[in-house]
């Protein structure tokens, strides 16, 4: 037979409300009299209410008041919730939106590498893995690009690349197989590539793959069975989703954790394993050269 759960009487709830309201003052430094001065009320009401022989809670305008005085919600006060922040200050902090930055250098994208130093980054890109592109790719893609130069998005690239060189880094990429298969037939988008720039292309990602392996892996999936927008997972810290002209980044565990659920659910369906990448590149150019 399932027992019930005990529910705390009225003398625990003005228990933990009294602890709340001693743990609040101090973390304000505030004593008796300056918090009924900050709250509005009498300084003895402050005294009774912190009386070990009160068992009563307060009326509802004063819980608030001294909610107010104190920075803290009412329902903290009360021991209805554990986190004194309102569920407005916790959405604000849970997501933000970054905007792209232009030029030689996503400032955003930076720091969040250097943030995440020493944590396995997560990424599903939204072309090709861009420290692999070659020069001719880059062209092409920023030939008429508004923010950025086809040299500068180069420069940028060798600059990811070392930073995957570093010791110690842990990168893990998910890719739909379609992908590279349509830029193996220079669909697209690619459609201005020779079949020599489309094979240098997939040459240098699987020269790159066994000389980064393990490191960094690089997953095929498959886009009829799976789809996923261009998220990066930076640890358990940050979780990014882009939309093109903006980053929407969410902050809280919650929502990283979701987006580390999806990006392992595209590796553990990969058609491709990070450990036959290389050799599966080497066939898809291949092919491309025929």
């Amino acid at each position: 037979m399932q027992e019930e759960a005990i529910r705390p009487t009225r003398s625990d709830r003005a228990r933990l409300f009294r602890q709340r309201l001693n743990e609040a003052m101090q973390a304000q430094w505030l004593n008796r009299s300056s918090l009924a001065e900050r709250a509005g009320v009498d300084r003895s009401t402050i005294s009774l209410l912190l009386s070990e022989q009160q068992v009563r809670l307060p009326s509802g305008h004063v819980v608030a008041d001294l909610a107010a005085a104190l920075k803290v919600t009412a329902d903290w006060l009360l021991g209805l919730t554990t986190t004194t922040r309102a569920p407005g200050e916790i959405l604000r902090e849970s997501l933000e939106v970054a905007e792209r930055e232009p030029g030689h250098s996503d400032a955003n994208i930076e720091r969040w590498l250097n943030e995440a130093a020493d944590a396995k980054v997560r990424n599903v890109p939204a072309s090709l893995p861009e420290f692999m592109k070659t020069e001719a790719v880059m062209t092409l893609e920023y030939a008429d690009y508004a923010s950025k130069s086809p040299q500068q998005a180069l420069a940028q690239t060798q600059a990811r690349l070392t930073i995957n060189r570093l010791p110690g880094r842990d990168t893990e990429i998910a890719l739909p197989r379609q992908r590279l298969e349509d830029f193996a037939q220079r669909a697209g988008i690619w459609g201005e590539l020779t079949s020599e720039q489309v094979h240098e292309q997939l040459d240098r990602m699987a020269d790159l793959c066994e000389e980064l392996y393990p490191s960094t892996r690089l997953h095929l999936y498959d886009q009829r069975q799976h789809y996923s927008a261009p998220i990066t997972v930076f640890g358990q810290r940050r979780a990014v989703i882009y939309v093109g002209s903006s980053y929407f980044v969410f902050n809280t565990q919650e929502h990283v954790e979701t987006l580390t659920r999806h990006f392992d659910q595209l590796v553990r369906g990969a058609s491709v394993l990070s450990h036959e990448t290389a050799r599966w590149l080497r066939g898809l150019a291949a092919q491309a050269r025929d």
